[in-house]
């Protein structure tokens, strides 16, 4: 019974582990922000792109930074100097929004989304649940032979 467990003990531990030290196919993920995409649309039950709307972006001091219209599915690009936080505003047939777009507080820091958990946290709760299921097997395996004797 002992060699059972530590031969499980022991390949869980080679499996869980493996990947860790060898990784000569590791995806890397990395991104950069070339420009900011703003969507209009009318809200509703069903939502409808604001087509060939007028935008404009301002500078935090007022001034006009660069302006345009949106194209057929309420979309407009622009490429940001970072650092700045940008004004927008949309104007379609007596419809008129603002939203203030913030570069300063996401420039250059890495953000972790509040949903999601570290790394270390995800690998020590797959081994806990790991460590479970083979608790809860081995206990049962237990239970049937203490019940048969």
């Amino acid at each position: 019974m002992k060699r059972v467990l530590i031969l499980a003990i022991s390949i869980l531990a080679i499996l869980c582990l493996g990947p860790a030290a060898v990784s000569g196919h590791a995806l890397i993920v990395d991104y950069r922000v070339d420009s900011i995409c703003v969507e209009a649309y009318y809200g509703g039950v069903k939502p409808a792109p604001v087509q060939y709307a007028d935008v404009e972006v301002f500078y935090p001091d007022g001034r006009l930074y660069k302006e345009g219209k949106t194209d057929k599915d309420g979309m407009f690009r622009f490429d940001p100097e970072f650092g700045k936080e940008w004004l927008v505003v949309v104007e379609s047939t007596g419809h008129r929004d603002e939203q203030t777009i913030n570069m300063t507080a996401t420039c250059g820091m890495q953000t972790q989304s509040e949903g999601e958990s570290p790394l270390y946290f995800k690998v020590f709760a797959g081994l806990g649940y790991l460590f479970g299921i083979l608790g809860i097997s081995l206990w049962y395996k237990s239970y049937k032979q203490a019940r048969q004797s």
